[in-house]
């Protein structure tokens, strides 16, 4: 006797459906510890130099406009005078008004953290280099694995594989969720605990679809440029000399804040971010200024570069992302695109409570495959029953999840000592 009809679509609309939970619940849960550790790392690294600021009272200053600042130039002499055989390797602008600038150097092969005052120029004191920002960069980027294997860079090419897991969520998730468009106004309101976090889940699933997208574009743009090697940026070199000043005897101060007038004429409106210091054991030692300028938007400060001599403040190259083509464009907005920081806080604050929200998307689908299991054993969900089955479900992929999570934790002291 054949199948009747109905049933038999029946029948194939479930098993279609199964195929895709089965999908969903690889990647979000079976990869859930991993992901959750990668969503949340992120997510506070968007504030980690902020969270420096705040954990560190001692270099909080009153509020300076950036005209009152002092110049790049003298904030870098009064380093080096206070620290007179450091090696000084970076500057950076104060990440906001009440914040110094912050200078990195390596002194008697210590390599800190100087602050100096936005107002006055003065030393307000030093830090470690292993800070709160380090510590999620690095674990957030590469979960504290550094080797490399045939020029691929593992601790990034595993952080960025999360990428794949998270599109795989995104594309299930329409097929699961049934007439999904429908849902953005559906506030949650299940009368159990079960069918509230099941409706919010959802609900927040929705509003984050930008988030998500974007997040999934930049994690595999990260993880294809892990395994394909790009030309290098374009660049413009120059013979001449820029300046029209008497070059003699300038302080290495001196020479940056020259170099820094000297690039308004590659740069329109030219709002420098950081300064590096490059070849400073060779006998030409060379700043690399990068910032932002109004010719091009959605660019990393790499993109706006002015290479000059730190002896003379005389240019020798310069990178303006104006000029990129669609690639090297694309490579250039990724990381403003990834941690929002094209938009100054607005962006970032954004970007912040968006991470959070997708952090939590990690752990209450968790929460929805247990209460599942639960409903079918007629048990409740006790935190006892939770730990257990969601450490269950995860399968095999639980324990190099973890193993790399706490391998960040293990490894970051181990740095510092």
């Amino acid at each position: 006797m054949s199948e009747i009809p109905a049933v038999k679509a029946f029948t194939q609309q479930n098993k279609g459906r199964s195929i895709w939970w089965k999908l969903h619940q690889l990647a979000g849960l079976q990869f859930s510890l991993f992901l959750s550790f990668v969503f949340i790392t992120g997510t506070f690294a968007v504030m980690s130099h902020e969270i420096d600021w705040l954990l560190r009272p001692a270099i909080w200053v009153n509020p300076t406009a950036e005209s009152d600042r002092v110049s790049w130039g003298e904030a870098l002499d009064s380093s080096q005078k206070f620290y007179p055989r450091a090696m000084i390797s970076a500057i950076y602008a104060p990440i906001h008004s009440a914040a110094p600038f912050d200078v990195v150097l390596s002194d008697n092969g210590e390599r800190k953290h100087v602050y100096v005052h936005p107002r006055t120029g003065k030393v307000l004191g030093e830090g470690s280099w292993f800070n709160f920002h380090r510590f999620l960069r690095d674990t957030h980027r590469r979960i504290m694995i550094f080797e490399t294997y045939k020029g691929v860079r593992i601790g990034i090419f595993l952080v960025c594989l999360t990428s794949i897991y998270l599109l795989i969520s995104l594309i299930t998730s329409f097929w699961i969720y049934k007439k999904w468009w429908l849902g953005f106004l559906r506030f949650p309101k299940g009368k159990s605990l079960r069918a509230f976090i099941g409706d919010l889940h959802r609900w927040i699933g929705l509003w984050s679809l930008w988030f998500i997208v974007i997040m999934c574009y930049t994690g595999l743009w990260y993880l294809q440029a892990e395994l394909i090697s790009y030309p290098p940026y374009p660049q413009d070199e120059y013979a001449s000399d820029l300046s029209k000043t008497d070059r003699d005897k300038l302080s290495i101060g001196e020479a940056l804040d020259l170099a820094i007038v000297n690039s308004d004429e590659i740069h329109s409106e030219f709002r420098v971010t950081h300064v590096l210091l490059q070849n400073r054991d060779r006998t030409k030692p060379l700043f690399e200024i990068q910032g932002q300028s109004d010719k091009a938007i959605l660019v990393d400060p790499r993109g706006n570069s002015v290479w000059a001599s730190a002896e003379t403040g005389i240019l020798v190259a310069s990178r303006d992302a104006s000029t990129f083509g669609v690639i090297d464009r694309l490579y250039i907005a990724n990381n403003p695109l990834h941690f929002g920081t094209f938009g100054g806080y607005i962006t970032k604050w954004l970007w912040f409570v968006f991470g959070l929200l997708l952090s939590g998307l990690s752990v209450s689908g968790v929460y929805i495959y247990v209460s599942r299991l639960a409903l079918q054993e007629k048990l409740n969900v006790g935190f006892d029953y939770f730990l257990k089955n969601s450490w269950k479900g995860m399968g095999y992929a639980r324990w190099p999840a973890l193993g790399l999570t706490v391998f960040s934790f293990i490894a970051f002291p181990m740095l510092v000592l």
